[in-house]
């Protein structure tokens, strides 16, 4: 769990900055690559919410 956190807290701060850098220089690679960190936050938390309905699931088998 503690690896999902750090994960997810890297991929935020990664998408605030690549955004922060993208404002003020207005390069599209920048924006580019915001959205793919953004895309593989999105990720992160569906395989983070899986795993705790899996584990919860597994009680009632």
């Amino acid at each position: 769990m503690v690896l999902f956190r750090f994960l997810a807290v890297g991929l935020a701060l990664a998408f605030l900055l690549n955004m922060a850098v993208f404002t003020i220089t207005g390069d599209a690679r920048w924006r580019a690559r915001a959205m793919l960190s953004l895309k593989w936050g999105v990720v992160l938390g569906l395989c983070f919410f899986g795993l705790l309905v899996l584990k919860r699931a597994a009680v009632f088998v």
